[in-house]
């Protein structure tokens, strides 16, 4: 991991349009800034692509009908970086870049207008093309989603960390080990004394 705060941007283009010489799919060095006035952690997804992922997020975890569960676009759930890697900050990036491209150059309106079907349509087409991207969107969406204080209260769970109060944990059968013991010792360490 680089320490150099400008090496995100020079990151190289994969793709180009040549009739722009723009990068195509890629973060622009605006894009990363996004809020002057916040720090680049704070908000990893940059402003113009905010709007694409709350309607993907609504797409994929909808509010509950009796309004329990809120929808995953509610939550703000990418407001920090969390444990994003530079690789997967570059693949939501490029993804939901990619997103937002498709829905202009075929409906000719921004990703976030589209009606579920026509925005499912264009996800589901978008899918074909980036697997990449929603292997790791999903998985991230739905972590953050289900560590929400929100869900976690609305499963009737305390919205905490699992320590230092802990979790009451059943005693288990430590008989059950007898035999992992007994082979060891008959055979001797597992390991190598250093």
């Amino acid at each position: 991991c680089s320490t150099d705060p400008t090496a995100r941007s020079r990151r190289m283009p994969r793709d180009t349009k040549p009739e722009d010489g723009k990068p195509a799919n890629v973060l622009t060095d605006d894009a990363m800034r996004g809020d002057a006035t916040l720090i680049t952690s704070d908000q990893p997804i940059p402003a113009p692509l905010r709007e694409t992922l709350r309607r993907l997020l609504d797409l994929m975890i909808p509010a509950t009908g009796d309004g329990r569960l809120p929808s995953a676009g509610s939550l703000d759930l990418y407001a920090d970086r969390g444990r994003l890697d530079d690789a997967a900050l570059a693949t939501l990036g490029d993804g939901l870049s990619g997103i937002a491209a498709l829905a202009r150059e075929r409906s000719g309106r921004e990703f976030a207008a589209l009606d579920d079907a026509d925005a499912m349509a264009l996800v589901n087409e978008y899918r074909a093309i980036a697997p990449q991207f929603f292997g790791v969107f999903v998985v991230q969406s739905a972590a953050r989603y289900y560590q929400h204080d929100r869900v976690l209260i609305a499963i009737g769970l305390e919205p905490r960390a699992p320590f230092p109060l802990g979790n009451d944990i059943p005693e288990g059968d430590w008989s059950l080990l007898d035999p992992v013991r007994a082979r060891a010792a008959a055979r001797g360490p597992l390991y190598r004394r250093a």
